[in-house]
């Protein structure tokens, strides 16, 4: 029985009913739709591209040829298959692009172009949902320990904690302050991401120094994922002394001279030698006075070993230990003492 093709009526072997030159005049190597889109966060610019959001800045030919790619069918008759795309216009947020495929079919090589169109779609990232709903998933709490802040420390941790924000949110979009609370006793700072708020306390305490604490509730459960939800609470607690006040520890009294991230050290107005502290230590240290309570006195007499003031409370005549580092004192020059416990300190000033 003789079959001629269904278009040309030309006689020779038949594919699908078409000859070959019909059938790969008429054949589709895809099936693609009138557009496609893919979507553009409306705030943050970011691009959902494979099912992920990802800050690109700009829509990028991949990103084009993924949205393309995800809505197109390939003829499975087609083998060998290249496919690329071509942006040919941009119009606001449409782009016109055009399809072109490489294949094999029935051992021919052809080549086919198909014109599609892009739609930019705008949505909203999960980040940018968070941040605008309030989300948070921490509490930075800055604290100072038996006293209230100093407003020249709140001014400096305010500085600090939004240069670190905006370090941070370079690589973290959830690294932001939703509220910043001021309590009777402290501040507090709403911080979208725990690792930020938990990476800000730990180089505020460089900083300041101080003792970090934390602690984490439940506030919530995430059905999809059949997991609880917790929020953190990390304390920076500033030691209840600053730089020239006077602690107690194990029987010492202790000038502090600097304050630092593992430990502050200053010095021991019994011996005149240096002591550092670990933080650790902390609760076992009480502030015993202040540079405020620091007061001038005049030196009477000196001896190889001692060094003669009055008691600058009742002129009583007080002879104290002298150290290497007062040889160069004076009688009749003035100089600073400090009374802790009904005892006197000579108190060297720095040079």
């Amino acid at each position: 029985m003789i079959m001629f093709c269904l278009l040309c009526d030309s006689e020779e072997k038949l594919y699908d009913g078409l000859c070959k030159s019909c059938f790969l005049k008429e054949f589709e190597a895809l099936k693609i739709p009138e557009y496609t889109t893919f979507t553009v966060c409306s705030h943050c610019g970011a691009t959902l591209k494979k099912n992920k959001w990802q800050q690109v800045g700009y829509f990028d030919d991949e990103i084009i040829n993924d949205a393309i790619q995800k809505n197109i069918e390939v003829n499975p008759k087609l083998e060998d298959v290249d496919i690329y795309t071509e942006i040919t216009n941009n119009r606001g947020t449409v782009y016109e692009c055009i399809i072109h495929v490489n294949g094999n079919v029935i051992n021919t090589e052809i080549s086919k172009e198909y014109p599609i169109e892009v739609k930019v779609e705008k949505g909203v990232c999960p980040d940018c949902s968070k941040f605008h709903s309030g989300y948070y998933e921490a509490v930075i709490q800055l604290r100072a320990d038996d006293r209230k802040l100093r407003d020249d420390e709140i001014k400096e941790a305010d500085e600090f904690i939004a240069n670190e924000i905006q370090r941070l949110c370079k690589t973290n979009k959830l690294a932001y302050v939703t509220e910043r609370i001021v309590l009777k006793e402290g501040i507090d700072y709403q911080v979208g991401s725990y690792n930020a708020a938990h990476k800000i306390v730990v180089n505020l305490q460089k900083q300041f120094g101080g003792i970090i604490t934390e602690s984490r509730k439940i506030v919530g459960h995430d059905k999809s994922r059949s997991k609880d939800l917790y929020r953190s609470w990390v304390l920076l607690r500033l030691p209840s002394f600053n730089k020239n006040d006077f602690i107690e520890y194990e029987d010492k009294v202790i000038k502090i001279e600097k304050i630092g991230s593992h430990k502050f050290s200053g010095i021991n107005l019994d011996t005149y030698t240096a002591e550092s502290i670990s933080w650790k230590e902390y609760d076992n240290i009480k502030k015993v006075a202040q540079i405020d309570d620091i007061k001038k006195t005049t030196i009477t007499n000196i001896t190889p070993n001692e060094i003669q003031v009055l008691d600058p409370d009742n002129y009583d005549t007080v002879d104290l230990k002298k150290f290497d580092v007062m040889d160069k004192l004076n009688i009749g020059a003035e100089i600073d003492v400090i009374k802790i416990n009904n005892r006197l300190y000579l108190l060297m000033n720095e040079e």
